[in-house]
Protein backbone atom coordinates (compact mmCIF):
# COMPACT_ATOMS: atom_id res chain seq x y z
CA UNK A 1 0.00 0.00 0.00
CA UNK A 2 2.73 2.49 -1.65
CA UNK A 3 1.95 6.36 -1.32
CA UNK A 4 0.35 6.88 -4.88
CA UNK A 5 -0.35 3.51 -5.86
CA UNK A 6 -3.35 2.65 -7.45
CA UNK A 7 -5.68 1.15 -5.20
CA UNK A 8 -7.92 -2.43 -5.46
CA UNK A 9 -11.01 -1.60 -4.79
CA UNK A 10 -13.29 2.10 -4.41
CA UNK A 11 -15.80 2.06 -1.20
CA UNK A 12 -18.63 3.95 -1.49
CA UNK A 13 -21.73 5.33 0.86
CA UNK A 14 -25.14 4.54 -0.41
CA UNK A 15 -27.83 6.82 -0.10
CA UNK A 16 -31.45 5.27 -0.69
CA UNK A 17 -33.75 8.10 -2.43
CA UNK A 18 -36.67 8.95 -0.40
CA UNK A 19 -39.74 6.85 -0.88
CA UNK A 20 -38.00 4.10 -2.84
CA UNK A 21 -38.37 6.10 -5.73
CA UNK A 22 -34.95 5.99 -8.41
CA UNK A 23 -31.74 4.96 -8.34
CA UNK A 24 -29.57 5.14 -4.88
CA UNK A 25 -26.85 7.80 -4.86
CA UNK A 26 -23.32 6.46 -4.65
CA UNK A 27 -20.72 9.07 -3.12
CA UNK A 28 -17.24 7.70 -3.39
CA UNK A 29 -15.95 8.30 -0.06
CA UNK A 30 -12.66 6.09 0.04
CA UNK A 31 -10.07 3.37 -0.86
CA UNK A 32 -9.26 -0.09 -0.57
CA UNK A 33 -5.94 -1.91 -0.68
CA UNK A 34 -5.33 -5.75 -0.69
CA UNK A 35 -3.30 -6.60 2.52
CA UNK A 36 0.19 -7.81 1.81
CA UNK A 37 1.50 -11.01 1.77
CA UNK A 38 -1.55 -12.86 0.35
CA UNK A 39 -3.32 -12.32 3.54
CA UNK A 40 -6.82 -12.33 3.65
CA UNK A 41 -8.87 -8.90 4.04
CA UNK A 42 -8.56 -5.53 3.32
CA UNK A 43 -7.24 -1.95 4.38
CA UNK A 44 -9.54 0.70 3.91
CA UNK A 45 -9.02 4.46 3.64
CA UNK A 46 -11.67 7.19 4.20
CA UNK A 47 -11.73 10.32 3.38
CA UNK A 48 -15.21 10.79 4.87
CA UNK A 49 -17.84 9.54 7.33
CA UNK A 50 -20.71 7.54 5.59
CA UNK A 51 -24.40 9.46 7.20
CA UNK A 52 -26.19 5.66 6.19
CA UNK A 53 -25.23 2.32 7.43
CA UNK A 54 -24.86 0.55 3.77
CA UNK A 55 -21.10 0.68 2.23
CA UNK A 56 -20.10 -0.99 -1.05
CA UNK A 57 -16.55 -1.90 -1.76
CA UNK A 58 -15.83 -2.13 -5.55
CA UNK A 59 -12.88 -2.47 -8.08
CA UNK A 60 -12.31 0.78 -10.12
CA UNK A 61 -13.92 1.06 -13.36
CA UNK A 62 -10.46 1.55 -16.31
CA UNK A 63 -12.77 4.97 -17.40
CA UNK A 64 -10.52 8.15 -16.58
CA UNK A 65 -13.40 10.23 -17.05
CA UNK A 66 -15.74 8.81 -14.82
CA UNK A 67 -16.74 10.53 -11.63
Amino acid sequence: MAEGSKPDFEVFAVREREGGSGKDIFVKIGVAYKRRNEAEGVNILLDALPLGRRLVVVPPLEDPHRR
